[in-house]
Parts: C-alpha cells; structure tokens; sequence
C-alpha cells in the first residue's frame, strides 16, 4: 500500500466522521414537519427537537423555575449587598430626577384624563376606604367617646366661666343670630320641617290621652276659663235668641219643617187659623229658651257639663281623637301643622325672645353648672343628655350625608394633592433615608423582598410561564434559540467526528500494515 492509499483511507474516515455527526446534528432540527409518503410516515420525521418540543419546553420550565430561579435563590441574590447599592442608586438618581424636573404629583402618576392615568381609580379607592373607616365599628366608638367625655366636661363647668369667657351680650346675640342662621339654609328647613311631621305624625297615633300632653297648670286653667266665661257666654246666647234674625231663622226653620209632607202642612193650617201662624211658635220658643237660660239651676248644670266633656276630652286617647283621619289624611294634617310652626320659627320675634329669656336664666344662674340647670329646667338625669348625643351620633353615621361628606373631602384633598410639587413631598423625607442602608428605603426594601418577593414568584409560578413561552414558539425559534445557545458546541461536534474518522483511518491502514 503505497502512501496515497493511505492518505485516501485518513481522509475518507475524516469526511465519513464529519458528515455523520452533520447529519445527525442536522436531524435534531430537521425536518421542520412531518413527512409522508405513500401515505406512511417517514421515520425520522419530524426532527428530534420538533416533535419533543413539548418535552423540551417542560424541562426547560423544570431547569429555571425548580433549579436557577427558586424564591430562596431570588431572595438572597435581591438582598446581597450589591443589588441593595444598586437599589439605593436607582431611587437616589429617580429623586434628583424629579427635584430638578418640577413635576407635580399629578404629571408624575400620570396625566388627569388620559388612557394612562389611574388617578380616577385611586381617588375612588382612597374615597371609599375613608367611608369604610368613617363607618367602621372602632370609628363609632371612638367618636362616641369623644362625645360622651365632651359632655360631661362642658356640662360640669359653671355658666360664669363661659359666659365670662364668651360675653353674656355675645352669647345673648349669638343665640339670638343662631336660630336664624341655621334656619336659612334650605337643606336644614326641609330636614326640620321632616322631622316635625314625623312627630306630629307620631303624636296623632299615639295611645296616650290628652291630658297625658298637657300640664295639670294648663288643665286647672282651661276648666278656670268656663268657669269665668260659661256666664257671658249664655248672656251671649239669651241676647241672639231674643235678637229679631234669631227669631227669622228659628221661623225660617220651622216653616221649613211643616212643608215636607202633606201632614205637616196641615198643622201649618192650624196655626194659621189660630191666627198667628209660626210667629206666635217663635215667640212661645224664644221665651221659654230665655226663661231656661235665666235659671241658675240650669246655667249650673250647664257649666257643670262643660266641665265635664272637657275631662272626657282629656281622657280620650288622641288615637280615638283621630280615628275619622286614614293614614293619609295625618300625614296631610302633620304636615300642615309642620310647615305652620316652621313659620313661626322663622319669625324674628321668636329668635329674639328666647336670647331674652336665655340672657335673664344665665344671669341667675351663674354659680350653677350647666348640668344642675339641665336638671332644673327639665326633671331628667344629665346622662339622659349624654344618651341624647350617642344617639345623634349614631343616627349621624347611618345618614348618607357621612358618606357624600367625606367623599367630596377626600376628592377635594386629592385634587389639591395633584397640583402638589412633587419636590416638596421629597423634602418631607428624613435625611438619608435613601442613601443610608440602614435607612428607611433599605429597610422597606428588605421587607418587601423577604415578605412579598416569595409570594410573587408563587404567583408567577416561573416553571408553568417558560414552558408556555417554548411552547408557544415555532419551530425555528426554538432552533435559533438552541443554536444561539450551543452553536459552537455542535460545530466543534463536528470536527470531532471528522478527526474521530481520520484517527479510525490511521488505525485501518496501520492495521493493514501489521497484517502484511
């Protein structure tokens, strides 16, 4: 065997080497799809990396999110001293952006409007967790508190120390501008108006009987009143009786009465021919209605009577009273009764005697406090004033007005929060709270990666999310990305097969050699 034998042998075992391991590199990504022929697939096809893509997209899942990207190893690398640096850095270079720009608040969350503001969003966030915390049980108690120790303070201190405070002409004209000023506003009217009807409404259902309502002082007097004027009220109807348009109406009545039937007219034919007719009956009946009148007896029992159907109105329940009236007609009556003692409010006459009969009560009793004056003018414990405000509180609370309230207030404080410089809100920051590790944005910082970082990657679930990418790439893809990742590998694979063939070309023709 001469030496070109040789070298053919070298280079033939090089090629067959190299194109082997080509074409074996070359079936991993080709081909692309599924071959046929005569309706049979062809083995081979498709290409190793094609038809295990699913596999191999799992296992790259497995590799990153179960070995590379795992919480522990997240979370020790975002808390090495490095990324805390670099941390403080980015926030440090953010801060001296935003100083030197003189954005507000509002330009720095976004533009008010726009598709990518969220401002609209928050407000509403930042409204409705106000009127949830307005409302929420521990607000109430501690508004509650307040109110009940507000009371008793101000109900133990004497009317000197605030009338001295205040000025007792001051508190007088006060008291006096108060009704009126109160009663000028629209939505207050309505409100008291409603409130008055609500208990008319209420009174005219009530079980109680009158008296029940009315003083014994206001009893005594109204049966003092027909005791005094039952007698001229008699006088008064002996002088109609007697008077000539009495007599008129009482004949005109009488006429009436024997003209309705054919047996009455004739008893009206009687009179007639007793020569008088219905005068002299008129005359009979003025006379004797006069004589009984003129009698004591009978002016005693009459006033007697008197005062006996008052006692029987005053024990009659305002329910009976009220029983001709359905439910509509107490609301109509209510409501009249309501908007006629709101006129008498709005009358300035009113407003200004009670500042006088409050200035007079105040200037005796100067000594007094106001919880001792509270129990004169009205024969209650002072709790029940205490009980009074809880329960104006808590009917406060279940309003709608709480909740509109403190919606505008929280719109209007975010509207003005948006105009703020956004370099006056960093001035409010503590110095060094960025650029200190041990300061408070390290410290957050440090929070937030060991409390929510985990969570987050749970969240994410790394593993399922890059199985879905390499899925959801075709197949040149995952052949480009594959090569970008072991292209110098596979070449050098390559070689080696080629210089794989050469060494076994060596070997066969020193074999050949030794077997010679």
């Amino acid at each position: 065997m001469n030496w070109q034998q040789m070298a053919l042998l070298v280079l033939a075992g090089a090629i067959i080497g190299y194109t082997t391991n080509w074409i074996a590199i070359r079936m991993l990504f080709r081909p692309l799809y599924e071959k046929r022929l005569l309706g049979l697939r062809v083995p081979f096809t498709p290409g190793v990396i094609p038809q295990g893509k699913g596999r191999l997209a799992a296992a790259i899942g497995e590799a990153v999110g179960g070995t590379l990207l795992t919480e522990e190893k997240v979370v020790q690398h975002l808390l090495q001293p490095e990324a805390e640096e670099q941390m403080r850095r980015y926030l440090a270079n953010g801060m001296a952006k935003v100083r030197n720009s003189g954005i507000n608040v509002g330009e720095m969350l976004g533009n008010p409007g726009g598709e990518s503001s969220f401002l609209p969003e928050l407000t509403e966030l930042f409204s409705d967790l106000a009127v949830k915390l307005a409302r929420g049980e521990s607000s109430r108690r501690a508004v509650n508190c307040l109110v009940q120790e507000a009371a008793d303070y101000l109900l133990d201190q004497t009317v000197a120390a605030m009338v001295d405070a205040g000025g007792s002409d001051g508190i007088a004209d006060t008291l006096e501008q108060l009704p009126a000023s109160i009663l000028q506003q629209p939505a207050v009217q309505q409100e008291l108006q409603r409130r008055l009807a609500t208990q008319i409404g209420n009174f005219l259902n009530s079980p109680q009987p009158v008296g029940y309502y009315l003083p014994g002082a206001v009893q005594e007097g109204i049966h003092q009143f027909i005791n005094d004027q039952a007698p001229r009220i008699i006088e008064t109807i002996q002088q109609y009786v007697n008077s000539p348009a009495a007599r008129q109406a009482i004949k005109g009545r009488i006429e009436g009465f024997f003209d309705s039937s054919t047996v009455k007219r004739f008893v009206n034919g009687l009179f007639q021919l007793m020569g008088n007719g219905t005068d002299m009956l008129v005359q009979r009946l003025g006379t004797e209605i006069t004589q009984f009148f003129a009698d004591e007896k009978n002016r005693a029992e009459i006033i007697e009577r008197l005062h006996l159907l008052v006692s029987e109105a005053l024990e009659k329940s305002i329910s009976d009273i009220t029983s001709g009236l359905d439910e509509a007609g107490k609301r109509e009556k209510a409501a009249e009764i309501a908007a006629w003692a709101m006129d008498k409010l709005r009358d300035p006459g009113v407003a200004s005697a009670l500042a006088g009969v409050t200035k007079e009560v105040l200037d005796k009793n100067r000594n007094r406090t106001w919880r001792e004056i509270i129990n004169q003018v009205i024969p209650v414990q002072s709790t029940k004033l205490t009980e009074f405000l809880e329960r104006l509180v808590e009917n406060f609370w279940e309003r709608d007005a709480l909740a509109r309230n403190v919606d505008a207030l929280v719109r209007r404080e975010m509207a003005a929060a948006r105009q703020l410089p956004l370099s006056r809100v960093l001035d409010c920051l503590p110095e060094g709270c960025v650029t200190d590790s041990s300061g408070i944005a390290t410290r957050l910082y440090r929070y937030l990666v060991q409390r929510q970082v985990p969570g987050l990657l749970r969240f994410v679930d790394i593993r399922s999310m890059v199985r879905q990418r390499v899925e959801e790439l075709d197949e040149l893809q995952v052949e480009k990305m594959l090569l970008g990742i072991m292209r110098r590998e596979l070449v050098a694979i390559t070689w080696l097969g080629a210089l794989l063939g050469a060494i076994l070309g060596v070997v066969t023709v020193v074999m050949q050699y030794m077997m010679k």
